[in-house]
């Protein structure tokens, strides 16, 4: 009965380890990377940031970089905005909220680029940057015929939403291009993009695809034969 209690004890506690978030202050940025103070791992885990003992922030790191969701808080506790990291870049549709609670905005992420916005978002000086409809017949989406019954100036009708054009993606950089050891840079600067390498002896052909994010291996890495076959793929 004793050793069931003292294993229930030693669970209860290592559950809570697992659980416990690090204050994000613990945390060093080396290179793109957070480590915790004397680590010489990238940090795994949830954190938290406090400001004057309220919660400024809240998510997870994962291999160094910010992952899954992140949430941010005004000073009154209101959440101000919400997103999801992959690979510490934004991902997805983060959404943002007035300091009064109502939602304002949202923006939709690609490898952490911005592809549009879901909203109106408000300036500075609170106003909305949403065109104004009543006063102003050119951005106002209404589409206007000549003579002939056929549209002018390729404006959208009314009620119709404008397509988001996804941002090209960058060109690949040829592996010899990069330095360094596990974490690769590219001019001084640890890199953040698609990789290409090339076979060298022999029929010249491609050897890998990949990409790297703040130097480190992410995402599909598709490795081939000299002819051109798939020889393995790998994800990171």
């Amino acid at each position: 009965m004793k050793n069931l209690t003292l294993l229930a004890g030693i669970l209860l506690i290592l559950s809570s380890c697992a659980t416990k978030k690090i204050n994000f202050d613990q945390l060093q940025d080396r290179n793109g990377l957070f480590y915790l103070v004397n680590d010489k791992e990238p940090f795994t885990g949830e954190i938290v940031s406090y400001v004057a003992g309220k919660v400024e922030f809240e998510g997870e790191v994962k291999n160094g970089l910010k992952e899954g969701l992140w949430i941010y808080y005004y000073a009154n506790g209101q959440k101000e905005m919400e997103g999801v990291y992959r690979d510490g870049l934004k991902e997805g549709t983060w959404s943002y909220w007035a300091d009064n609670g109502e939602q304002n905005d949202q923006e939709v992420y690609k490898y952490g680029n911005r592809l549009g916005h879901e909203g109106p978002r408000p300036d500075e000086d609170g106003l909305s940057n949403e065109p104004d409809t009543e006063n102003n017949t050119e951005s106002s989406g209404s589409v206007t015929p000549n003579s002939s019954g056929t549209s002018l100036g390729g404006t959208i009708g009314s009620g119709q939403k404008k397509k988001e054009v996804e941002p090209p993606k960058p060109k690949a950089v040829n592996w010899d291009m990069l330095t360094g050891g596990p974490v690769k840079f590219y001019q001084g600067q640890p890199y953040t993009g698609p990789v290409v390498k090339w076979y060298k002896e022999g029929t010249r052909g491609k050897y890998i695809d990949g990409y790297f994010t703040n130097g480190y291996r992410s995402g599909t890495w598709t490795f081939y034969e000299r002819d051109g076959r798939i020889k393995d793929i790998k994800y990171y």
